[in-house]
């Protein structure tokens, strides 16, 4: 739902952070790339609980995917440090802009 005053950032910014695992995935790649079952590991979480929260942070820009070179396709992630930052800075704004 968006409601009236909210840019697209500000949506995109909540749909991104309003999610506890989502939180958690991205501080775990703040410490650097990682695969899907390191997160899974560091987490307690299934990989297959990571899928859809992994592909809404890759379509929103804030997390980056390479596969490598293997047996099964493994994946390595990396947080779009910046993208991340701007979404940061628009929920910020927004939640500080009425007074």
């Amino acid at each position: 739902m968006r409601i009236p005053g909210q840019s697209g950032e500000v949506h995109t910014a909540v749909q991104v952070l309003g999610n506890t695992l989502r939180v958690a995935i991205l501080r775990e790649l703040a410490a650097g790339p990682a695969t899907r079952a390191a997160i899974s590991a560091a987490l307690g979480v299934t990989e297959q609980s990571l899928s859809r929260q992994i592909a809404l942070l890759e379509e929103k820009g804030v997390v980056s995917t390479d596969v490598l070179p293997g047996r099964g396709r493994p994946t390595r992630h990396h947080l779009q440090t910046a993208r991340l930052e701007q979404l940061e800075r628009a929920l910020t704004s927004y939640l500080h802009s009425h007074r």
